[in-house]
Parts: structure tokens; C-alpha cells; sequence
């Protein structure tokens, strides 16, 4: 099977393409598939990240029979959704992600991750993560609907055009009422797990911060990311000795014993930018979750 890409796919990642063409292949599938040369562009071995251009020749090499298989073996059954909606319309889905979902399958995560329940949602309508979430990592997550908002969404991510705010309780007082974490992060594996640490080697990432409150020995943080690096504020915030508290990878044992909170005190409560198709303004915001709630009124 070859397909030729016209403007509705020009400038979507390939991995984000198959799986708008076969809706019940799970991604760990169309991984496999490009990484065993099933699935290449122009004649070549492409990585699931790279993003197609106007006219490439997308090659899959699968019979029918093959596809029908794997679409069968792959197929999760989703009977509800977890998300809140905060906002819809013909282009967007915006929602906000409860902690302990995946944004899509990964590592440890297969099935039922919030990728799969907004394709029950939207009825196997073709759709696309703009941003992700850690799993233990609550807030918005915006979701294009049809290649041409994805195509913009992606491009306004790219410019830097879509403001996302965090809200973050960390370790220690910033006497700095609001600053910038300027540095430079590198993904390493530890263990079985992703990790990010400060390295010359690294690629840039920026962070805004501003101090929302103080408490006895704690600071709450306003934050907004300028790059989108793994990890990013996790990882910025340990470099400068104010680890956020439940981080179980980059944070404090003995602070986050001290709460029993069983995930970072990390939310995603706001997202600002110009909505692509109509022009208007967008501000979407997100309560702060009952368990970190609980948090702030104790300290």
C-alpha cells in the first residue's frame, strides 16, 4: 500500500498519520511496524517522530489480511471516559487529565490510556494529543480533531504560541518572588525509567516561575513552560535544590514521606492562545485537584 501526503497531512508525524488510517492499532504496534521497516517513506526507514511533507510516498508494507490481524489483537475495549471536558468545538477537544492516566501508551501503559478514551469519546474520529501529561501529573490537555487544526496546534507549539501554565508546591522557601530556569536537560535511563538531568549536552529549556505563596518551609509556584522538554519543571526544579513534594523520581524521600500524597504536586491549570480556525482567544482553566487541595489547607 503507498499513499501520497497532500496538505491535510503535511507536517504530521508519521507515527500520528498511521494511526489515523488504521484507528484500532495501538501505538506499541505502529512503533513495532516503522521500526521493522514495515512502514517507511520515500523508500527509507523513517523514526515514528518524523514529520511528513507535501507529497511523500508512505509505504506499508502489510497485506490486508495482516492489517485486519493486527487491528483485531490491538483493539482496547474502552466503555468510559475519566477526562473532564472543559472545552469543545468542531476542531477542538480540550480536557482535563486526572492524575494516574497515561496520556498514551508507554512504558508500563497499554490500554486505557487517555489517547484511548478520547478515540471512544469521538468515536474513532481521527484525533491528536497536542500536549502530554505525565501520568502522575494532573491538567489540560489540548486534542486537535482533524489534520488541519493538529497541523496549526502543532505549529503555534512550535512558535511558542500557546501559553501553558503549572501550578507546583516545592520544597524550601524562593525568596525570588519570580524569576527564570534557564538550562540545558538531557534524557538519560535510569533503571527502567526516563529520566532528565542538567548536562551541557543537553538541549535548552526555559521555565518561568512565580511565587504564589509562602508557607513555613514550603513555596507554591506559578510556572510557565517556554520549551517543552521531557521532565522539564520536574527536573529544573531539582537542579536548584526545591524538589516538588510527592515527586517520587525527582524529589524528596523524607519531605514526601511527610504527606503521604501519592504523586507530584504538579498541575497543568491553564492554557492561553488564539484559536487557529476561528481567531479568537482562548483561556482555559482547571480547578486545582481535591488531593492536592487537601495539601495547601493543611500547611
Amino acid at each position: 500500500m503507498k499513499i501520497t501526503i497532500n496538505d491535510d497531512y503535511s507536517d504530521v508525524r508519521v507515527d500520528k498519520f498511521i494511526r489515523s488510517k488504521f484507528k484500532n492499532l495501538s501505538l506499541s504496534a505502529v512503533y513495532k511496524l516503522i521500526r521493522v521497516g514495515k512502514i517507511k517513506v520515500n523508500g527509507k526507514k523513517i523514526k515514528p517522530d518524523y514529520r511528513l511533507r507535501l507529497k511523500d510516498q508512505v509505504e506499508i508494507f502489510l497485506s490486508d489480511q495482516e492489517i485486519n490481524d493486527l487491528t483485531k489483537k490491538d483493539k482496547i475495549k474502552i466503555n468510559k471516559i475519566t477526562f473532564k471536558i472543559l472545552h469543545e468545538d468542531n476542531d477542538l477537544l480540550i480536557v482535563n487529565k486526572p492524575s494516574f492516566l497515561a496520556s498514551h501508551s508507554g512504558t508500563g501503559v497499554m490500554e486505557n490510556n487517555l489517547m484511548d478514551q478520547v478515540r471512544f469519546y469521538l468515536k474513532n474520529q481521527q484525533a491528536s494529543l497536542i500536549n502530554r501529561l505525565d501520568r502522575l501529573t494532573s491538567g489540560i490537555i489540548i486534542v486537535g480533531k482533524n489534520p488541519k487544526i493538529i497541523r496549526e496546534l502543532n505549529k503555534l507549539i512550535r512558535e511558542n504560541k500557546i501559553e501553558k501554565h503549572y501550578i507546583a508546591l516545592v520544597k524550601g522557601i524562593i525568596n525570588q518572588d519570580e524569576g527564570i530556569l534557564r538550562t540545558k536537560l538531557k534524557r538519560i535511563h535510569e533503571g527502567f525509567q526516563h529520566k532528565a538531568i542538567v548536562s551541557d549536552e543537553g538541549k535548552l529549556a526555559e521555565t518561568n516561575y512565580k511565587v504564589i505563596k509562602k508557607f513555613k518551609n514550603y513555596t507554591l509556584l506559578g510556572l510557565i513552560i517556554k520549551t517543552g522538554r521531557m521532565h522539564q519543571i520536574r527536573a529544573q526544579l531539582q537542579s536548584i535544590n526545591h524538589t516538588i513534594i510527592g515527586d517520587k523520581l525527582y524529589g524528596d524521600e523524607d519531605e514526601n514521606k511527610k504527606f503521604k500524597l501519592k504523586r507530584q504536586f504538579l498541575h497543568a491549570f491553564k492554557v492561553i492562545f488564539e484559536h487557529p480556525i476561528t481567531n479568537k482567544k482562548l483561556e482555559i482553566t482547571s480547578e486545582l485537584p481535591e488531593d492536592l487541595n487537601k495539601i495547601i489547607n493543611k500547611l
